[in-house]
């Protein structure tokens, strides 16, 4: 049988190709090695993380190392009583407890009784001034009380001579030196107050003073505090002073503090408060 022109046999037809199975999605191909860097991150994350911990670890206990803890510290200021030169009758008081003052301002009245030139009696009016600026400590005298030369008609105190002090043990003198500085909190305030070791107060005492504290050393050993002689036996009184004024604006003597002294500040080379070589 003749097929028509132009047709082509289905033996001699081109061959139909297989289907060809989808190939993975592009996101999937690499994807071991994606997994090995993101372990490998982890790692890397997991080690700066140890490390940094074990810095502040470290820095941590240096800095509780370096610090001497101190006993309850105490804001003190000298104060300085205004007296009067002569005996009289206290007629008024211009001021009142924690007023600040100028030095000259008027501070209040006395009545002296003195004679003219005829030898009668008379009364003359002298104002009490400030010597010097300061904040008054505490009521002045009451009107109408009497008061004669070195009775003190108030007291002042200048807040640029504050001062902290506390009892300090033997043991820790020799680690501390002047112009360290210690952190100190109070209840009630939120800041820090920093203040520098200026000095230590010997204890100047008699020899009965020492041979009662010695006598008696077994008994704070054993837990019993009812001597004070005792307790201060092994101490010294250590003066502090603020770093700056503002460090104690606003404070009042008599407040008291906790803190610690950081035996990493001062200046480097400075002499220890007390020396315990040989």
């Amino acid at each position: 049988m003749v097929q028509p022109t132009g047709t082509t046999s289905q033996d001699s037809a081109d061959p139909i190709e297989e289907p060809r199975a989808p190939e993975p999605p592009a996101k999937r191909r690499g994807g071991g090695g994606w997994r090995k860097w993101r372990a490998r991150f982890v790692v890397l994350l997991l080690l700066a993380a140890a490390v940094f911990l074990f810095l502040r670890i470290s820095t941590a206990r240096e800095s509780d190392a370096a610090r001497i803890d101190l006993d309850t510290l105490t804001l003190t200021a000298q104060p300085l009583p205004v007296e009067v030169a002569q005996t009289g009758q206290v007629t008024g008081v211009s001021v009142t407890a924690q007023e600040r003052v100028t030095a000259g301002q008027k501070l209040g009245t006395i009545e002296v009784a003195t004679t003219d030139s005829d030898g009668d009696p008379k009364l003359t009016r002298v104002d009490v001034k400030a010597p010097r600026p300061g904040i008054v400590v505490d009521l002045p005298v009451t009107v109408g009380s009497s008061i004669a030369p070195g009775q003190p008609f108030l007291e002042l105190y200048d807040p640029a001579l504050l001062r902290f002090e506390t009892h300090v043990p033997l043991k820790d003198l020799p680690e501390i030196a002047p112009s360290m500085t210690a952190s100190l909190k109070a209840e009630g305030i939120s800041r820090t107050v920093h203040a520098q070791v200026q000095r230590i107060v010997p204890q100047v005492g008699s020899l009965e003073d020492i041979d009662f504290a010695n006598a008696n050393a077994a008994n704070t050993t054993s837990g019993d505090t009812s001597t004070d002689k005792t307790d201060k036996a092994d101490q010294m009184t250590l003066v502090l002073v603020p770093t700056s004024a503002e460090e104690v604006r606003g404070l009042v003597p008599g407040m008291r503090f906790t803190g610690y002294v950081d035996t990493r500040t001062g200046v480097p080379g400075t002499a220890r408060l007390v020396s315990m070589g040989r």
